[in-house]
């Protein structure tokens, strides 16, 4: 559920604003609707929230590393990080030094290694000498077609001849000169390094000795990692509070801020500004305001939460949750996509140990835990009902699995295909179907209510369309009132959904008529809409299939004991590879369905902002 939202408006003196926020940043209630303003402060806070930012960033991930104890409360969290944020941050510099140095000696060395080993002060020193060596490449089958004359061959390669041409005293036997020569365009000139290879590898096992000692520094201060987490936290409400506090408004010496706070807490926040003697002011948000959005939901719809977190998505405050429909329709279709008993009892079991885990740490069970079960336990029961563990078709033919299969959906059953698709199709229309009831009975209380009766059309051209597809896909016969409820659907979304109160009825309809491109183009997406449900059969079939491939190539293997060892090894890898392709399946096909195809029927646009108050973290608190 939606928290519905009241603006407030806090005054204050101006003289005791810091104060006052303080006071506001404790309550925890208001989320600021403020402009953006900048001060150089500000600019300060920002640099130092960047710079604990990017040394956090160059310390490696390591698990077994002992974190050293964080300063407390009372102590200068942000000096103390910005002091090891500094040495990391001149580490990492050397760090990006040294590689860069590394990088230029590597390509110097791979340019010059296929010339062997000499010294290029040997070259030098002859040339003094009136002896000019020049290096040269050529292709083989050129230098055998038109060799330069008295060239030194020192490597010929399957597609190269590296040489040498020597001029004493200024002079070439073929009495050509070196530019000659290199103006040739089938011989490219090699030109000698500035040291020598001997050297050039001392001077990467240098740089690759400084930067193992460097490795060795960000081992030690992984230990900080915490210290930087802290006091980064600890910058960043610096910077909200700044924030805030530049963007209150001021008119003589009365200082002010707007925001939103949730309906049910403006007892409290006038308790506080009648404690604190602020002024306050409440009224409804209007239409162009951006009221956040704040959810409240029974414990067992808050389990879909870790879904709209990884996604990073919300609805706006005018539109709906969806958690409930979200969770439940989400739960079947990640039954049907991954499909598998034998991955949703290892997911269950994983789901256990997650469970355990977080109730041991945080001395309560996650909703990330939570939501693997449920969704563990849906792949299982799918999996168990169509016969299919660990894509082998004889385990769930044994007792008792046998007795829970239902032979309509066996996977291993040609003709269970056309039972899964017409589930598929008819998932689809009962999602779509909750989408326009739902937004019958919304429509319904609103001015005019008439203009709700454009949802029952949707309902019912909805309907029809199903009975299509699924005479389309399926080959059942499409019952002859399909085609009036398609059209007669299409005609009530005509009359009824340009309706409005400035309008009569009639104008209404020739609204209704002037969006005649519009309402056919949305029927037409209703019908792609339930086919798009199709893709549960699809991937679950797909999933069955890359079992069975790798069943089958290990069984093929499993003749020694040696056999029966790689056999195990493709069996694990195998299996962990679908699985994994499971879940993105989940993430691609089962949260689309309920985001775009259920949303887009409801009318969602996911335009929300999340309810942030300003308030205190739990630490300072």
């Amino acid at each position: 559920m939606i928290v519905p939202m009241k603006k407030a408006t806090v005054l204050v003196l101006d003289s005791h604003r810091d104060r006052e926020l303080a006071r506001l940043k404790r309550l925890g209630l208001l989320h600021p609707d403020i402009e953006h303003r900048t001060s150089e402060n500000a600019d300060v806070l920002l640099a130092d929230r960047d710079a604990l930012s990017r040394a956090l960033a160059e310390l490696p991930i390591a698990t077994d590393v002992k974190q050293s104890p964080v300063p407390g409360i009372s102590q200068d969290i942000v000096a103390e990080g910005h002091a090891r944020a500094a040495e990391i941050s001149a580490v990492a510099e050397r760090k990006r030094t040294a590689m860069e140095t590394l990088e230029r000696w590597r390509r110097e060395l791979a340019r010059i290694e296929p010339w062997g080993s000499f010294d290029p002060v040997d070259i030098a020193t002859l040339g003094d000498q009136g002896v000019d060596i020049h290096l040269y490449v050529m292709s083989r089958k050129e230098f055998r077609a038109e060799a330069p004359a008295d060239a030194i061959v020192l490597e010929r390669t399957g597609k190269a001849v590296r040489f040498a041409l020597i001029w004493l005293n200024g002079g070439h036997s073929s009495g050509r000169s070196a530019e000659e020569f290199t103006a040739r365009g089938d011989l490219q000139e090699f030109m000698p390094p500035q040291e020598s290879a001997v050297r050039i590898r001392s001077e990467i096992a240098e740089e690759e000795a400084k930067l193992a000692h460097i490795a060795e520094l960000f081992g030690e201060y992984s230990a900080h990692r915490n210290l930087l987490m802290a006091a980064g936290d600890i910058a960043e409400r610096r910077i909200e509070h700044e924030r805030v506090r530049l963007g209150m408004d001021t008119a003589e010496k009365v200082a002010f801020i707007s925001g939103y706070v949730p309906a049910d807490s403006q007892d409290t926040l006038r308790i506080a500004a009648s404690n604190n003697g602020w002024g306050l002011l409440f009224r409804e948000p209007s239409a162009d305001d951006p009221v956040p959005t704040k959810i409240t939901n029974p414990r067992w719809i808050r389990t879909i939460r870790p879904v709209f977190d990884m996604l990073g998505v919300i609805p706006g405050y005018r539109e709906r949750d969806i958690s409930m429909w979200f969770l439940l329709f989400f739960t079947v279709f990640v039954g049907m996509i991954i499909g598998d008993a034998g991955y949703g009892a290892l997911l269950f079991v994983a789901a256990i140990f997650g469970t355990i885990s977080s109730k041991r740490k945080s001395g309560r069970v996650s909703e990330a835990a939570v939501l693997l079960m449920i969704l563990s336990l849906s792949t299982l029961g799918w999996g168990a009902i169509t016969g299919n563990w660990f894509g082998y078709e004889p385990i769930g033919e044994l007792r008792p699995f046998s007795f829970v299969v239902i032979p309509a959906l066996d996977s291993f059953d040609p003709r269970s295909v056309q039972a899964v698709q017409s589930f598929c199709f008819m998932l689809a229309a009962v999602h779509l179907s909750i989408a326009h009831i739902w937004n019958f009975i919304r429509e319904i209380k609103e001015r005019p209510a008439i203009k709700a009766f454009a949802q029952i059309g949707w309902l019912s051209a909805v309907l029809g369309l199903y009975f299509l597809v699924v005479s389309l896909f399926v080959g059942q016969a499409m019952p002859q009132y399909a085609l009036y409820m398609i059209i007669g659907g299409i005609t009530g979304i005509f009359l009824f959904s340009g309706q409005s109160p400035d309008h009569g009825f009639f104008g209404g309809i020739g609204r209704g008529l002037s969006n005649a491109f519009t309402i056919v183009f949305d029927g037409i997406g209703a019908f792609s809409d339930i086919i798009s449900y199709i893709r549960l059969f699809a991937v679950g079939l797909a999933s069955v299939a890359i079992a069975q491939a790798f069943n089958e190539m290990a069984g093929s293997m499993a003749t020694s004991p040696v056999g029966i060892v790689l056999a195990a090894v493709v069996l694990f890898l195998g299996h962990s590879l679908n699985l994994v392709m499971g879940g993105l399946a989940v993430v691609v096909h089962g949260v689309r369905l309920n985001l775009l195809e259920f949303s887009g029927h409801v009318g969602m646009e996911w335009t929300g902002v999340e309810y942030r108050p300003f308030a205190e973290n739990e630490q300072n608190t």
